[in-house]
């Protein structure tokens, strides 16, 4: 009677041990779930960021025709009636920095 019982704890045991383990609800399983879950969230936070970002734009937008004429400035290049645009082409001769060469310091020691 003894070895049954004993048996049967054993074999309780085992089968809470890989419920625990390898079953649903595992100590795995929840480690990978909440792997997904700081994944997602780090997701869902840059994904916030971003729409304020949008949102900000939009109520710039909306408010004013300053956003609106300086977006329309920088993007496509607008210009007032009665302004004069100058552009400017960097020269191509001259080497790309046109920084002044520092004069060679060298002492004679006599």
């Amino acid at each position: 009677m003894y070895r049954v019982a004993v048996i049967a704890l054993l074999v309780i045991f085992a089968g809470l041990q890989y419920r625990l383990w390898i079953g649903d609800g595992s100590l795995a399983q929840v480690h990978h779930l909440q792997s997904m879950r700081d994944k997602i969230a780090k997701t869902n936070k840059q994904d916030r960021a971003r729409n304020d970002a949008v949102q900000t734009q939009i109520n710039d937008l909306k408010s004013g025709i300053g956003a609106t004429e300086g977006r329309a400035r920088a993007e496509m290049g607008m210009v007032k009636p009665g302004e004069t645009f100058f552009l400017t082409v960097p020269d191509e001769t001259k080497p790309a920095h046109n920084a002044p060469s520092a004069p060679s310091a060298t002492s004679g020691a006599g």
